[in-house]
Parts: structure tokens; sequence; C-alpha cells
């Protein structure tokens, strides 16, 4: 197995070019444009979910994709890339890492997470990166063999807190546990959240909402127009 593509993404940051069911970017022609466009501004990879996605991504651009594959199945919390044969179907689609749940939830058709990064390792080649939430399921995953660690679910499960910026507390606490790199994804707005991540130890960063997702960035722009903006009127002169 190669770890050139970790070594390529150290200190720098990854693209998540994904959209919505509901987004008009939903189709692998558009995905593969805002990954042109990311790579043309910097990035050092994509973080992209869906084989025919991958697919779409690798025809355009040499640099290293992660790939994941969401799949809902009723009765599971886990669904970004809960079994071996969807974290397989990106590798087959040109992933050169796979990201998957990495929570230790239970998984469907009986599979556990340990099973499947080791599957992936020797079947597969590519090394794995395991979303948690916590810093317990960050070392749990760690310890199973996960390449890397982000804290991609950090906010978004029962079992951790909401938060408005990056997971800062879980990354500082997972580096000072473990020497599995950390990878920070989610809350990542400012280049103020950039360098804290970076200061803490974090080995990359997975951006997504704040640079290719048009709807958030427009909210947040939106949002911040104050009470009473454009009443005030401007003397025309005749």
């Amino acid at each position: 197995m190669t770890y050139a593509q970790l070594e390529a993404i150290r200190g720098r940051i990854v693209v998540s070019c994904q959209a919505g069911p509901e987004s008009p970017l939903n189709a692998p022609h558009f995905l593969a444009a805002l990954a042109q466009s990311a790579e043309m501004g910097g990035a050092a990879a994509f973080r992209v979910d869906r084989p025919e996605n991958v697919a779409a991504v690798r025809a355009v651009s040499d640099l290293p994709i992660l790939g994941i594959n969401k799949i809902h199945v009723p009765g599971y919390e886990v669904f970004i890339t809960p079994t071996f044969a969807s974290a397989r179907a990106v590798v087959e689609a040109g992933a050169g890492l796979v990201g998957l749940d990495g929570t230790g939830h239970p998984r469907p058709e009986g599979e556990d997470l340990g099973e499947i990064i080791q599957r992936l390792h020797a079947e597969c080649g590519v090394p794995v990166m395991a979303d948690i939430a916590t810093v317990e399921q960050g070392l749990a995953a760690a310890a199973l063999g996960a390449d890397l660690v982000a804290t991609t679910l950090a906010g978004h499960t029962p079992d951790s807190p909401g938060r408005d910026g990056p997971a800062l507390d879980v990354l500082e606490a997972l580096v000072a546990a473990t020497d599995v790199p950390i990878v920070v994804e989610g809350h990542i707005w400012t280049v103020e959240d950039v360098r804290a991540c970076f200061e803490l130890g974090a080995y990359a960063l997975v951006i997504g909402s704040a640079i290719t997702v048009p709807q958030f960035i427009t909210q947040r722009f939106v949002g911040a127009i104050p009470v009473g903006a454009g009443r005030t009127r401007v003397a025309v002169r005749s």
C-alpha cells in the first residue's frame, strides 16, 4: 500500500466537492467543474461522494481523491461508506483514499469498522480516513488501523454537542493522545479557522460548504445585512 497520497495532503486543504439532492449542482459534470476550480485555487485533493462523481473528478484531475459513498440504510445511523462493497466501489471509480464512518456504530450486513479497514488495506491497497464525532471514537478508530482520523461528525451526532466553529477541542485532545494524523473537517468558514486548526496540530483540513456550496455562502452574506439596511436614501443630483 502506498502512502504517497497521505503525504500529498500534509499541511494542505482538501476541498469537498459535494452537492445535496436539492442542489442544481448535483450532477457529475458540475462537481467535476467545482473540483477543477478548486485545483486552480490550490486545493491539494478532493473529497467526493458516490462512484459516478469520483469518476467524473478523476477524468479532469490527477490530484488525490478521498472517496466516500453515502448510503442510507433503514435502521442504521451509519451512512458514510457503510459497507466494504460501498468503499470498494469508489476505489474502483478512481479514489486513492477512502473515508468512512468511524463512530463504531452498528453497520449493515454485520460488518464492523475494523474489518472494513483491514479489507481496504489488504484488498484495495488504499489508506482509510475515519470520520468521528468524539475523542473516544477517534482513539478507537486509530486503534483499529485507521490511517487518518477526521472530526467530520463532531456536532452532528447525539453523542457530540452542536458547534458553530471547527472541533478544536476534539482536535487538540486527539493530537495529544495519538500519533495518527488528525484531519479537521466541518464548520471551517474563515482564514482564522484555518490558522487555528493548523496551529493546534491538524494534519490537513477538509473544507466544503465555505468553498463549493453557493447557497450556504450566499446565506452567510445575506444574514449579515443589518436591520434597516437600504433605508437611507441618497440625494440624486439633477
